[in-house]
């Protein structure tokens, strides 16, 4: 029965992928693409209005890629099965590729993949899943997260999804989850300041790539600062006090103007931006540092 179901699907995703289009307008729902017939693609469901619509679309399993714990009851209610596999946008690593690849090689279809708003993170999972069940190739991929709006500043995500390859057959996969444990601040606050000093080096290297570190692409790194610091913000528990979301929403802002900075070429206000962000940063963890290491 398995073995039926997966060239089912196969079948079913290669009809699909001739003409991958634009989903018509979905209540509670946005940025949803159709990947093939068995597979969506598109934001955070919220809400029964969300979940009623995925119903009506006939989807049977969601796999959400983003940090915030998904709404299962709920899913439950509707008939819908959720798989949680939370991935960055710096890359999917090999743990959520196997995961991904027990998806394709499992799950009931078909799927709903999202992330927060569906553009960039879902699309690329989306793929991964797909190629796993080797009904995409990486053409076809590619094509597909363009179409999806993800960005080429991601570069991890495209660089993964083009290094796919599926594992073989007998090799052990990671038990697929309901609701994953996602990091605790401290440890996206680690995470933030590896890519931090990452932007530190392209700002010593005069907003250029570095000689010695010729992987980092400065819009990329100021990126992903950006994009870490938004996430933390949406995960924040409520017990943070106000001082530090204040802290943290100057922080995202001042690196949105980094980047902004860093994609149209002027560095002399990426480098007031820069500026602020770090003061920002050394006032963050001078304050609160310490007391957000239990969360």
């Amino acid at each position: 029965m398995e073995r039926l179901l997966f060239w089912s699907f196969r079948l079913l995703t290669l009809i699909g992928c001739l003409c991958p289009c634009l989903a018509d307008d979905v209540p509670g729902l946005h940025n949803v693409h159709r990947y093939s017939e068995t597979v969506l693609v598109g934001s955070e469901p919220s809400g029964e209005e969300a979940f009623q619509s995925l119903q009506k679309l006939g989807v049977k399993a969601i796999l959400s890629v983003d940090g915030t714990q998904p709404d299962v009851e709920l899913a439950r209610k509707y008939g819908m099965r959720y798989v949680h596999i939370p991935i960055g946008y710096d890359g999917i690593d090999q743990q959520a590729s196997l995961a991904m690849t027990r998806v394709a090689r499992e799950i009931q279809w078909p799927l709903y993949v999202h992330c927060h708003h569906g553009r960039h993170r879902a699309p690329a999972a989306a793929a991964i899943v797909c190629l796993a069940a080797g009904t995409l190739s990486h053409e076809q991929s590619v094509a597909l997260m363009k179409k999806s709006g993800t960005s080429p500043d991601y570069q991890g995500l495209w660089r993964d999804v083009a290094a796919f390859q599926s594992p073989a057959p007998g090799i052990s996969l990671p038990e697929l989850q309901e609701a994953a444990k996602v990091e605790s601040m401290a440890a996206a606050m680690a995470m933030l300041d590896r890519h931090f000093d990452r932007v530190k080096l392209v700002a010593k290297a005069g907003w250029k790539v570095p000689d010695e570190h010729p992987d980092l692409v400065p819009v990329t790194e100021a990126l992903l600062v950006r994009e870490g610091l938004t996430e933390a913000g949406r995960h924040l528990h409520q017990d943070y006090p106000e001082a530090f979301r204040t802290l943290l929403k100057q922080s995202e802002s001042d690196a949105l103007e980094l980047t902004n900075a860093l994609t149209t070429g002027d560095p002399e206000k990426a480098g007031l931006a820069f500026s602020r962000l770090e003061k920002g940063c050394v006032k963050c963890h001078g304050e609160y540092r310490n007391g957000i290491r239990g969360h």
